[in-house]
């Protein structure tokens, strides 16, 4: 009995040990698979954005050539995008054609001259009635206005010729008997007080209600100056109207005869009917052709052959010598990377040549949302109308 449980006892000890052993193992596999944390200093890493985009070299400085409406296209032996030199043939006109309008513009300019000449003699005399009554109210209303002149210069006359204050006084002295008696009363030998008071008393009165009569009558001139210059004013404004009326009466008179405008109106016709005809006649000794006169490119061709011109433009023209602009559209989603002032580089196929440090200009946005970039080059190698390749490397990160 003491035996079996002394057994048991160490059966006990050795599983307890057992336990033990499969804990510490068992610890230590976890702890070993578990993850690993470094610390270490942070640093700041760069990424680079690469932007590659088609575009083509365009030009600010358009020229358009314009031609007499309503001609016939014999031909035009030029293309879009083709370079042209002073000289060099457009397009011609038709010969045949260019001859039949001469002789009708000859024709309407004949019955242009005609029409003119009956309204000058329809409108002679009613000219030189007219420019006659606009002479005598012109004399008329003149010897108003210089009636009303001579009055206000009379009233400043009158104004300037009144006298001060002082001898205005004086002179109402010597026209008073009272004030001539008390005064020669007060300067008596025996001159009483009461004779000098007397004097004294009459003349304050007297000086008041001389002061008071001076200023009544220096305003009156005053005001009857202001009167007759407003008279002047009047007048030149009564003339002013009576002779815009008359010169609008003769404007009326050169009109009178006129059926189909005055004779402004149809001098402007006539004008612009021979101004015509001589631009015809330049094309016709050009033998009908229209050449270039710059340096550039063919941009729009707007008429071709066997059509007859408008009155726009019958072609577009860039200028060679006018500033040269690289233009690329780009998704929407790259207008966060690029900014006026980045530099990029540009690759033109045609004589594979390379061009750096492109600036860009402009970043625009157009209707569907998409990017327009735009920068401006310089490199005289580089011709309009030729298309290349940009390419932008742009830090990002930092």
């Amino acid at each position: 009995m003491g035996k079996r449980k002394e057994r048991a006892v160490r059966y006990f000890v050795l599983f307890l040990l057992f336990m033990l052993v499969c804990t510490i193992v068992s610890r230590g596999i976890y702890a070993y698979r578990m993850p690993r944390v470094t610390f270490g200093t942070a640093e700041s890493k760069t990424l680079l954005h690469k932007i590659r985009a088609g575009g083509a070299v365009l030009t600010k400085e358009e020229v358009p050539v314009v031609t007499e409406a309503g001609l016939l296209v014999e031909k035009v032996p030029v293309v879009e995008g083709q370079k042209v030199a002073p000289g060099d043939v457009l397009f011609w006109i038709e010969p045949a054609d260019l001859e039949k309008l001469l002789e009708q513009a000859d024709a309407q300019i004949k019955a242009e001259e005609e029409k003119l000449a009956r309204i000058h003699a329809d409108g002679t005399t009613a000219v030189n009635r007219a420019n006659q009554d606009l002479r005598d109210v012109s004399d008329s209303m003149a010897g108003e206005v210089n009636q009303a002149n001579e009055a206000h210069r009379a009233a400043v006359d009158a104004r300037n010729a009144f006298p001060s204050e002082e001898d205005y006084k004086n002179r109402a002295y010597q026209q008073d008997a009272e004030y001539q008696k008390l005064f020669e009363d007060s300067k008596k030998k025996k001159a009483t007080k009461e004779e000098k008071r007397a004097f004294s008393n009459y003349k304050k009165s007297l000086d008041a209600r001389l002061s008071e009569e001076y200023e009544k009558e220096r305003q009156a001139l005053d005001e009857a100056v202001l009167e007759k210059a407003n008279e002047v004013n009047a007048a030149n404004e009564k003339r002013n109207d009576a002779v815009k009326q008359a010169e609008r009466a003769v404007e009326d008179a050169k009109g009178a005869g006129a059926s189909d405008g005055s004779r402004t109106e149809q001098e402007n016709i006539l004008r612009s009917l021979q101004e015509g005809r001589e631009r015809l006649l330049a094309l016709k000794q050009a033998e009908g052709k229209v050449v270039c006169e710059i340096d550039g490119y063919v941009s729009r061709i707007a008429v071709h052959a066997g059509e007859r011109t408008a009155d726009t433009s019958a072609m577009v023209l860039s200028d060679a010598a006018g500033e040269k602009l690289f233009q690329a559209v780009l998704p929407q989603e790259e207008k966060a990377y690029i900014a006026p002032g980045d530099r990029m580089s540009l690759s033109f196929a045609k004589n594979n040549r390379q061009v750096s440090g492109v600036t860009v200009e402009a970043v625009g946005e157009l209707e569907d949302g998409s990017c327009q970039v735009t920068a401006r080059v310089t490199d005289p190698g580089v011709e309009i109308g030729e298309t290349g390749e940009m390419e932008l490397d742009k830090s990002t990160g930092r």
